[in-house]
C-alpha cells in the first residue's frame, strides 16, 4: 500500500510515570537486533528507537531505494516469538491508512504498509531527528516547548474532527525535527487507541519538554512562574486527558505563540 504525508518537531526528557517496556541497549522486547532484516529481507533494521507492549520503532533501511526508513513494527495475529499481546494488523492497517492523504509536517510520509513473515509494518520516510529524552537534556522553555508541541496539536485536530485519531500512546512514538518541531515518527494506531490518548500524548510531550519530567509534576513549579496556560495544559491533560479537547490544546498553544511574554 503507498501514499502520502509529510513532517514536524522534536523533544525529549528523562523520564519518571509511563511504565513501558525496556530496550536494553539496541535490543528490541521481541528479540529483534540491529542488522536483521523484515519482509522478506526488503528492510533492514538499524537501531530500536523504543517499543510498546504491542509495537516496536524502529530507524530502518530501504534496500531497494537505499533510503532510510522509520518502521513501526506489530506483533501479528498468530505469530509467535514476540514481546506482548498480539493485535490484528488489518485493523491497525485500517486505522492508518486515512494518514497516506494528509499533508502536515506532524507526520512523515507513509510509503507502505506490509504484512509479512513475523508482524506487520507501517514504513515511513525517515526525518534527521532526537528523541524526546535527547532534547531534555538542554531542557526548553516553556514558550520554546509550546512551539516545538503546537503542529503536532493542530495534526491531532484535524485527525479528530475526520474521526481518526494519531495514537500518540507512548512518547517513544515521538521525535523532534532538526526544525525543532515534535512530530509522530512511528504511526499505526493500535485498536484501543483514541482521542483521549492523544490529548494525554501531547500534554506528556509538553511536560517532558518543559519540565523533564514525563509524569507532569514539574507542571507545579512552572505555574509559579509566568508560564500558567503551559502549566494548565500539562495539568489538564497529563492523566486521562479525558476531560480536554485537542482543541483546546491547541487554542491555548496558539495563545502562547502570539504572546511570548508568557
Amino acid at each position: 500500500m503507498r501514499a502520502d504525508t509529510e513532517r514536524l518537531p522534536i523533544v525529549a526528557a528523562n523520564s519518571t510515570g509511563l511504565a513501558r517496556p525496556t530496550v536494553p541497549g539496541c535490543i528490541a522486547p521481541s528479540g529483534r537486533v540491529p542488522g536483521s532484516t523484515f519482509a522478506v529481507g526488503r528492510y533492514r533494521l538499524l537501531s530500536c528507537c523504543g517499543a510498546v507492549p504491542s509495537a516496536e520503532f524502529w530507524r530502518g533501511l530501504d534496500l531497494v531505494t537505499g533510503r532510510e526508513v522509520g518502521l513501526t513494527l506489530f506483533t501479528g495475529d498468530g505469530v509467535r516469538g514476540d514481546a506482548g499481546p498480539q493485535v490484528d494488523t488489518d485493523e491497525v492497517f485500517a486505522r492508518t491508512v486515512w494518514m497516506c492523504g494528509i499533508r502536515t509536517s506532524a507526520v512523515p510520509r507513509i510509503v507502505d504498509m506490509v504484512d509479512a513473515e513475523s508482524a506487520g509494518a507501517v514504513v515511513t520516510e525517515w526525518v534527521p531527528s532526537c528523541s524526546l529524552s535527547e532534547v531534555v537534556e538542554g531542557r526548553l522553555s516553556a514558550v520554546d516547548a509550546a512551539a516545538a508541541v503546537r503542529p503536532l496539536a493542530h495534526a491531532v485536530c484535524r485527525a479528530h474532527e475526520v474521526d481518526g485519531v494519531l495514537a500518540l500512546d507512548d512518547p517513544d512514538r515521538l521525535r523532534v525535527s532538526m526544525e525543532g518541531h515534535v512530530f509522530l515518527a512511528f504511526p499505526g494506531p493500535l485498536p484501543d487507541a483514541d482521542r483521549s490518548c492523544d490529548v494525554r500524548g501531547l500534554g506528556v510531550a509538553l511536560a517532558t519538554l518543559a519540565t523533564g519530567d514525563r509524569s507532569g509534576a514539574g507542571a507545579v513549579a512552572l505555574r509559579s512562574r509566568a508560564t500558567s496556560p503551559v502549566a494548565e495544559i500539562i495539568l489538564r491533560t497529563v492523566g486521562t486527558g479525558a476531560d480536554v479537547s485537542a482543541e483546546w490544546v491547541a487554542h491555548l498553544l496558539d495563545e502562547v505563540a502570539s504572546a511570548p511574554a508568557w
